[in-house]
């Protein structure tokens, strides 16, 4: 178990017991080479903060392994669109290979964000499963798909 994974565990059942450490930043890695090409995203690390991890497990359900294994899971993506909201022209959604039931697992990451008054990163801003029709054709058909 790497360190990432080993955080998740430990910020998971802290907040289970009710000590959350929403402050909390973990760094996921490099950001994939594609949201740099693709996206126009800068090479930074890509985090995401504990209130996210908390979020998607506790409120969207999202199981603590596939957490543990974002890292891989944006190493390769189904798909990568423009946020369709437009006060969002620094995010994209990551749609990954993984479901929950039938609803696709999604991934808004947005760029050179600074967390604090620290460093900056590519952020992950929430995980979670898509509900209703197959989010793809509707986001293709908008013009947002970038790969």
């Amino acid at each position: 178990m790497n360190n990432y994974s080993s955080l998740v565990s430990i910020l998971l059942k802290d907040e289970a017991l009710g000590n959350p450490q929403h402050e909390r930043v973990l760094q996921l890695g490099p950001t994939p080479e594609y949201l740099v090409t693709h996206a126009g995203f800068p090479a930074l690390d890509i985090a995401i903060q504990a209130k996210v991890i908390g979020k998607a497990h506790f409120d969207h359900g999202i199981k603590a392994s596939l957490i543990q294994r974002l890292p891989e899971i944006l190493a390769t993506p189904k798909s990568v669109f423009r946020s369709a909201n437009v006060h969002q022209v620094d995010s994209v959604v990551v749609l990954t290979y993984e479901v929950k039931g039938v609803a696709p697992i999604i991934v808004p990451i947005r760029k050179n964000r600074q967390v604090g008054r620290g460093q900056y990163f590519n952020l992950v801003g929430s995980i979670y499963a898509k509900e209703g029709p197959d989010p793809s054709v509707k986001w293709a058909r908008q013009g947002l798909k970038i790969i």
